[in-house]
């Protein structure tokens, strides 16, 4: 096995046994303990992390140790759903049909057969899938605002702000100061998978690890909570296949 060092100082490639050559992203992260390599599965791309520079070369020789790994991850990657006319996406779990529409209406939901359609209107079709992300993580924000309101109330804690945005490596996180981060995709999921993440991440509120004591708040909120838990690890992949990075 071997790798390029002539690639982009972010980007190199390596090579597996049988010839396939994987590319590979690098990273330098001072939180970091040691050097690791992990799959994105938005960006559908390895990522070797480094705790600095000069162990770069370390992480890159640790990756192509195991680039037959990679590549079989990869691999096993659900196939991509683009947000465009005509294709299926989930929305709380259930399967809508995309479709364009003239306008500068609201996205709405309609009835179909023999699925709902998901109507976004857009005054060009190049705006259609920028309209529809817009409606998805609106709607994730009012879904989240309210299952973190009702875990909130449960634990007697109160978060700071909540943020609906794109994250890589994470489904949510709770900031020291009180901020809820969610990936917008979640929306896309099961509504018992968003209320799941939800009462992870306020309970982090009152215990910042993931000790008894946290899972003990995670259960007080959401008896059931394993169900969410064990659907986003089974199926989390493909909700990162939807609208991924190209």
């Amino acid at each position: 096995m071997r790798f390029d060092s002539r690639a982009a100082p972010n980007q190199t490639e390596i090579e597996t046994i049988d010839g396939r050559r994987v590319a590979l992203r690098l990273v330098v992260n001072p939180r970091a303990r040691r050097v690791s390599v992990r799959i994105d599965p938005t960006r559908r791309e390895a990522i070797a992390t480094a705790p600095s520079s000069r162990q770069l070369k370390q992480a890159v020789r640790f990756a192509a140790e195991r680039a037959g790994w990679i590549a079989h991850e990869l691999e096993r990657l659900p196939q991509g759903v683009l947000l465009a006319p005509g294709a299926l996406a989930p929305l709380r779990g259930v399967l809508h049909e995309l479709v364009y529409e003239y306008g500068r209406t609201s996205a709405r939901i309609e009835a179909g057969a023999p699925h709902l359609r998901l109507v976004a209107p857009a005054p060009d079709p190049a705006l259609f899938e920028p309209r529809l992300l817009r409606f998805l993580k609106e709607e994730a924000r009012t879904d989240l605002h309210a299952a973190v309101a009702r875990h909130a109330s449960v634990l007697g804690v109160r978060a700071a702000r909540i943020q609906v945005k794109e994250l890589r490596s994470r489904w949510g996180s709770c900031s020291a100061d009180g901020v809820l981060s969610f990936s917008w995709r979640v929306v896309l999921a099961p509504p018992h998978v968003l209320e799941y993440l939800a009462a992870h991440e306020v309970a982090h509120l009152r215990e910042m690890n993931h000790s008894r004591r946290f899972w003990a708040l995670v259960r007080q909120c959401m008896p059931d909570y394993e169900r969410g838990r064990e659907w986003l690890h089974q199926h989390g992949c493909a909700l990162h296949a939807v609208a991924r990075a190209r």
